[in-house]
């Protein structure tokens, strides 16, 4: 999953917010120095990407883009699915994307110093280009598959990952929202528990 699948995702909580939303950036090295319940977003984000890298219909996602992307695939699946989250936006969430995200930035400015200061230059580049609607339509998804086409260390076709997506567009649809049910479901069940 990617950015704005984890801010959708994460608690009300702007620590555990700021934990699930930066967990990749966020190294072991800086735990000690973590507030207690940025450290239970990090864990919720790590579950997450579990959760995600083991769901059948995940696997069927990457499967239909493996022969477009090969190496790729995975990347280039996270982005897709927020992508398609943007898409079926209405059935997950009552604000609009841009209300909702707006929201977000504004949780983001105020609890940056939660994250080690190293990292706060990127997160304001972030900010300022309002990454969690980089998949919102696909004039942004071009964008965004460019730009992660350009950090890539090998040749790929990355800024072609449309193609297979509208190729294949029902079934992908179909295979993440059935995924993204049981992850909600999944997340549930753990805040049960």
């Amino acid at each position: 999953m990617n950015y704005l699948a984890h801010t959708l995702l994460s608690d009300e909580n702007p620590y555990a917010l700021m934990g699930n939303v930066w967990g990749d950036l966020l190294r072991p090295k800086d735990y000690d120095s973590l507030h207690p319940q940025l450290l239970e977003g990090i864990k919720r984000h790590r579950m997450i990407d579990a959760y995600t890298d083991q769901h059948p219909s995940v696997n069927v996602i990457i499967t239909l883009l493996r022969p477009y992307q090969g190496k790729y695939t995975p990347v280039v699946a996270d982005v897709l699915m927020d992508f398609i989250l943007s898409k079926y936006w209405d059935q997950f969430n009552p604000l609009s994307i841009e209300a909702f995200c707006e929201e977000k930035y504004g949780l983001v400015s105020e609890y940056i110093y939660l994250i080690p200061e190293q990292l706060h230059p990127r997160i304001n580049r972030m900010l300022s280009h309002h990454w969690l609607e980089s998949c919102k339509n696909k004039e942004r998804m071009g964008e965004t598959l460019k730009m992660l086409s350009r950090r890539a260390s090998f040749a790929n076709q990355i800024p072609d990952a449309m193609v297979p997506y509208e190729l294949h567009e029902s079934v992908i649809d179909e295979m993440f929202l059935i995924f993204f049910a049981d992850l909600q479901q999944h997340i549930s069940l753990q805040n049960a528990g």
